[in-house]
């Protein structure tokens, strides 16, 4: 591609911190299409006061991906829908690891949609399942009516994939997201990482979480959504059933043995909780 695609530096961080993730044609092709000539300020200020954010971007993509592996087994066929979806290119990896095993794949998000949609059909061709959709997530009303339009189906089990959702909004809004998906049978299947709160977090690992923090609200000018265990718990209950939480340190032990960046459940900023709903 002669003219990459040049996006914030907000946009483009998960990209550049999961860069050794995405390793197949398809993502390859994708993150190529993507201008990263210029020196985000803010990769480099969060690796500078969190030396691991690259360990926790990337072991909080391999959970969500080990999530899809296991309900593939369970399922010959899936919807995904991905909220929040960013420029994270899972719908490639879906494509690729996945042919022809989902109805649709729905991405929305509120910014960069379009943009994303280019690349996809202008420089990888892609033909398939795809939705693009540009919403506010906590605009329900307008969700609803898009995910309809985009072919979704309440009684056909779904893939929810919730990665960097609930760390910029409302525990209410995302509890009226759920409300929106929630079947009588539960059979969709919900993965959400959430932001630590300050005392579910190691004193050998607070002083990393207070610089990351202070780094988000500088260059976002927002206080992040930080919750418990248990206020997570208590948020799946209202409408879904939680399946089981999975800290960094057992998704990194899971893939590689050992624990080299995450000792123990409290480190890595972020933690995963997967759900029925």
């Amino acid at each position: 591609m002669t003219n990459r695609l040049k996006v914030p530096s907000t946009a483009r961080l998960v990209l550049e911190q999961a860069i050794r993730l995405y390793t197949s044609p398809l993502e390859k092709a994708y993150v190529n299409a993507i201008d990263f000539s210029e020196i985000s300020r803010l990769s480099r200020d969060l690796t500078r006061a969190y030396p691991p954010i690259a360990d926790t971007v990337y072991y909080r993509k391999l959970a969500v991906r080990e999530v899809i592996r296991q309900s593939m087994d369970q399922h010959p066929v899936l919807q995904v829908l991905i909220l929040g979806a960013g420029l994270d290119p899972l719908s490639l990896y879906l494509l690729e690891h996945y042919p022809g095993r989902t109805s649709r794949i729905v991405e929305v998000d509120n910014g960069y949609i379009e943009e994303k949609k280019k690349i996809y059909e202008e420089i990888l061709h892609i033909t398939g399942p795809l939705h693009f959709l540009r919403c506010d997530l906590t605009d329900t009303v307008l969700l609803e009516a898009m995910l309809k339009q985009a072919g979704y189906v309440p009684d056909e089990p779904a893939i929810i994939v919730f990665e960097g959702v609930i760390h910029y909004i409302s525990n209410e809004s995302f509890v009226q997201m759920m409300q929106l998906l929630v079947t009588p049978q539960q059979h969709h299947l919900g993965v959400l990482d959430f932001s630590l709160a300050l005392e579910e977090v190691p004193d050998n690992f607070l002083v990393y979480h207070r610089n990351t923090v202070k780094v988000i609200e500088t260059h976002l000018n927002s206080i992040p959504n930080l919750n418990t265990r248990q206020q997570i718990r208590d948020l799946v209950a209202r409408f879904g059933r939680l399946e089981y939480f999975e800290p960094l340190c057992d998704t990194e032990r899971k893939f590689t043995g050992t624990n080299r960046a995450f000792h123990q459940p409290g480190h890595g900023i972020v933690e995963m909780a997967v759900f029925s709903l």
